[in-house]
């Protein structure tokens, strides 16, 4: 079975970043933050500093921890036609978020995103196959702060039946957000895991407080958790490709000893979100060639490491839906894939995951579909080599006609598009790709239905936010 596949580090390269990861846990150290981490810490014999909320860890207690860590994890959908295995052969793809303003693509124009934005990007990656769970964005600015994070949840729970991923931030936000997820399915989360949250580390080598504890909570619910350490090289780490990757695997494998401490064989998922600033702003890069280089680098180790993984890609600097963000996007996306990602964080935001738009959302399912038509599994067998039809046609005929060609065409051994120009120039010379990819959103739009919650599930979503409203 054929499976393009690309590899950067050798074996010994492997061996010697792992190497420098772990002094930097040994030495160094990371800086939990919370007694909550470190109690665990101290009773699985860690060396532990609790004034400082440090921890260092050794190897062979990281090696433990790694050995009961599932290898694939379930991502179930509110239907369970949208259940998705990461870690089974399939790049699961997510849309991207989450953005703060959405972006029209006719006029230039770029706005704050509000709950009907969110709504309508959600439904749209409800309807496009090759989005296959979702992340809430843009963020609705329309909403009140203290319930703002429970209201996103429920309208993206409206919008689509297919998996959420979000975060949660504050350890008194987890009871109403898993509330609200168990009265949508029905089912506990560990039954149906239809929510996982991305947790972030603090670069360099630190965690959140409150996030953690919220994390220890949800693991222990059954939510599985994407680990995303964040540095990014120049400013939160060091400006070096291969120093910035140590550092970002040593957060991770931080993160997944605390975890598995806290929940033995819980589902976690190793985040590539290590990046590379502008040194002339400071601002983070989301596409620049150095973002593939760092998902190759981690996602190798994270495989040496036995993780199922999720990387960035398909992700732009652009202002806009130009040539700069297909190129950035497909060099990126394309790069995590062939380095057997997992799943891939690719849909739907500009500017350094700044913006969204309808375009944009459409646009990277193109991309998306050429970078899975790539990177298939395919046979090179006889068989599939059509040898007898090559005799059969023989010198100067031609394959039109052939009952192969016809069954092939049918189950996508060319690529077909949604919206890339492919016919004759006539055809798309009067014709802007940006408009068409627009239009085709709002084609789907206006025909897209997504089954609703019943009755009672709405009735105690609305119970469980009016609840966390009147405290507030």
């Amino acid at each position: 079975m054929a499976e393009p596949r690309l590899t950067y580090l050798s074996e010994s390269d492997v061996q010697s970043l792992h190497e420098q990861t772990l002094r930097i846990l040994a030495e160094v150290g990371v800086a939990y933050n919370t007694p909550a981490a470190i109690d665990l810490l101290e009773r699985a014999g860690a060396e532990v500093d609790r004034d400082r909320l440090v921890a260092r860890l050794r190897w062979d207690l990281i090696e433990a921890c790694l050995a009961s860590a599932p290898r694939e994890v379930l991502l179930a959908g509110r239907v369970a036609a949208n259940d998705r295995l990461l870690g089974g052969e399939r790049l699961v793809v997510t849309s991207d978020g989450m953005a703060t303003y959405v972006y029209d693509d006719l006029t230039g124009e770029r706005r704050e995103g509000t709950s009907r934005d969110l709504a309508e990007m959600m439904r749209l990656c409800d309807a496009l196959d090759e989005v296959d769970t979702v992340w809430p964005s843009p963020q609705a600015g329309d909403l009140a702060a203290e319930t703002q994070a429970l209201e996103m949840n429920a309208i993206c729970l409206r919008s689509t039946t297919k998996h959420i991923q979000d975060e949660v931030r504050t350890p008194e936000m987890v009871a109403p957000m898993v509330a609200i997820y168990e009265a949508a399915v029905g089912a506990s989360l560990s039954e149906r895991p239809v929510f996982s949250v991305t947790n972030c580390t603090i670069a360099p080598l630190q965690h959140d407080a409150e996030m953690t504890e919220a994390g220890l909570q949800l693991c222990r619910l059954g939510v599985p958790i994407f680990i995303l350490p964040m540095p990014q090289a120049g400013t939160t780490g060091p400006l070096s490709i291969v120093g910035t990757c140590a550092l970002h695997m040593a957060e991770l494998l931080s993160a997944v000893v605390l975890y598995q401490l806290a929940c033995p064989g819980c589902a976690l998922v190793a985040g590539v979100g290590a990046a590379v600033a502008d040194m002339r702003s400071g601002l983070y890069l989301a596409g620049s060639p150095e973002i593939g280089l760092i998902n190759l680098i981690c996602l190798e180790m994270s495989g040496f490491y036995g993780l199922p993984t999720q990387a960035t890609g398909v992700s732009t600097d652009a202002k806009a839906c130009t040539m700069q963000a297909g190129a950035e996007g497909m060099m990126s996306g394309l790069a995590a894939a062939l380095a057997g990602a997992d799943s891939l964080i690719a849909v739907g935001t500009l500017d350094a995951v700044q913006s969204q738009s309808l375009a944009k959302i459409v646009l990277d399912c193109e991309t998306v579909g050429m970078i899975r038509r790539f990177a298939r599994r395919q046979p090179i067998d006889p068989q599939d080599a059509l040898l007898d039809d090559i005799l059969e046609v023989g010198i100067g005929g031609h394959f039109l006609g052939r009952r192969s060609t016809r069954v092939r065409r049918r189950s996508g051994e060319v690529w077909r598009s949604n919206v890339y120009q492919r016919g004759s120039f006539e055809e798309s010379r009067e014709r802007s790709l940006v408009r068409d990819a627009v239009e085709h959103a709002q084609e789907v739009l206006a025909t897209h239905e997504v089954p609703p919650l019943n009755d009672e599930a709405e009735r105690e979503i609305g119970r469980i936010i009016a609840s966390v409203r009147s405290s507030g």
